[in-house]
């Protein structure tokens, strides 16, 4: 094993005295490769181009080993020269390896212009055709030249650029660029549709009710955005079935709205969703001048709470008054609670010979309390134990005196007698932390052996 003596952590412990890299330390002569002294440019540029290596794939399999045929990377030679050359020459994969091959980004293309008429003779009637040509997939068409780029919308975009339609000579227009109808007029179109939903609507754009023919080019796929300020109202409004959306609707009033939801003897918030989603029909459905979200619509208007909004007179937790700190413990304390797992239970009502939580004792003491006394659960049932993050422990060093006593050998040892495994020895007293090393970090910790008393030195 590894001796007392020699630290697990070499280079942190020897920076300043003499750490050198792990093949110093190992003795295998290994380099770390931020250490190593790499040929010039050009010379480590020549012996790669003789390897006949064919893309960046080849490359990254050679510095691997990959390619034992080539042989293997001279520690004189980088596997990342991009990094190492950045400044002394370095212009792309295809020159290291001597391919030919130019990044896109080092590329001179043709005009625009000239670019574009050479596109043209294409013929080609899409972009997503365009896509397939620029990764070789139309062999018919040719392949594309390294002078004209796949990107023409970020290449010429102050050269010319206007779309791919242009770009193709379609004639196309993108959605962001074209003249629309003025709103009335396009409404106007959209009501004749007889469309019953937004749904449809959508279905209508794509072309999947071809009986009512297709959508002109000047009449927007989305005209909430399009008019967003110029009149839009509502995809009620827009196809003409009246339906308004529940943001742009007007409301009864917060006191006419709550009577009207008291007459419906609803229960809870769960059967409130369930009448808003239909699935109460004996309940009849939600008026449209009644939201489905109180809280939100009458935010400043009235509203407290769904109990007061059904009128069960349930009040949430956040709104509750509660007893005072030391009412509610000694209400608590004669429960008789051994712990926090059966604090938890008779919370949720599984243990009902105890009775029920009253509504003015919280579930959660700890963050109602929290500057008003309370202290920990030991503290609030009254089992006196207490929290260990809150205890008061020994001085190090008498606590590392009863640690020794217990004649301990090994870390797993203590974590056992911890947890109680060892009834022959005496149990851990509140005052001595299970995990001393967090305790007693910098108040004298060493180390398990020492902590143990397994240290001492034999004869």
């Amino acid at each position: 094993s590894l001796p007392e003596d020699i630290p697990s952590d070499p280079p942190k412990v020897y920076k300043d005295q003499g750490w050198v890299t792990w093949g110093d330390w190992l003795g295998t002569g290994i380099i770390a490769s931020y250490l190593r002294v790499y040929k010039p440019f050009k010379e480590a540029r020549q012996f790669v181009r003789k390897l006949d290596l064919k893309s960046r794939t080849d490359w990254g399999k050679y510095c691997k080993g990959q390619l034992p045929d080539k042989g293997f990377l001279p520690e004189d030679i980088p596997a990342k020269p991009s990094h190492v050359y950045v400044d002394q020459g370095w212009s792309g994969m295809g020159d290291w390896l001597g391919t030919g091959i130019v990044q896109t980004q080092m590329r001179e293309y043709r005009p625009f212009k000239e670019a574009r008429e050479f596109v043209r003779g294409l013929d080609f009637k899409s972009r997503t055709e365009w896509k397939k040509f620029c990764t070789g997939k139309m062999p018919e068409k040719g392949s594309l030249p390294e002078d004209i780029p796949t990107n023409p919308n970020r290449t010429y975009k102050e050269q010319g650029w206007v779309g791919f339609g242009d770009w193709f000579g379609t004639g196309a227009v993108a959605p962001h660029l074209r003249e629309y109808r003025p709103f009335n007029e396009a409404r106007e179109f959209a009501k004749g549709l007889d469309l019953k939903s937004e749904a449809e609507w959508i279905k209508f754009c794509k072309g999947e009710f071809p009986e009512k023919g297709s959508l002109p080019d000047d009449i927007p796929m989305y005209p909430n955005q399009t008019y967003r300020e110029k009149g839009w109202k509502g995809s009620g409004d827009w196809l003409g079935t009246g339906t308004i959306a529940p943001r742009l609707r007007e409301y009864k009033p917060f006191k006419e709205a709550r009577e009207f939801v008291k007459g419906l003897d609803l229960k809870s918030e769960a059967e409130w969703r369930k009448f808003c989603t239909g699935k109460l029909p004996e309940k009849g459905s939600l008026p449209d001048d009644i939201p489905a979200t109180p809280g939100n619509v009458y935010k400043d208007q009235g509203w407290s709470s769904m109990g007061d909004w059904l009128g069960t007179g349930t009040i949430a937790h956040r709104l509750r008054e509660y007893r005072t700190f030391k009412e509610a413990r000694e209400f608590i304390r004669t429960l008789d609670l051994e712990n926090q797992a059966e604090w938890r239970k008779f919370c949720t009502g599984k243990l009902p010979e105890k009775g029920s939580l009253p509504d003015d004792i919280p579930a959660n003491p700890g963050r109602v309390y929290k500057d008003q006394g309370w202290s920990s659960m030991g503290d609030w049932l009254g089992t006196g134990t207490i929290a260990p993050r809150l205890r008061e422990y020994r001085p190090f060093k008498e606590a590392r005196e009863f640690a020794k006593g217990l004649d301990l050998k090994t870390r797993a040892e203590w974590s056992n007698y911890c947890k109680g495994e060892m009834s022959a020895k005496h149990p851990l007293p509140n005052d001595i932390p299970k995990a001393p090393q967090h305790t007693y970090k910098d108040k004298g910790w060493v180390g398990w052996p020492d902590w143990l008393g397994t240290n001492k030195k034999k004869g």
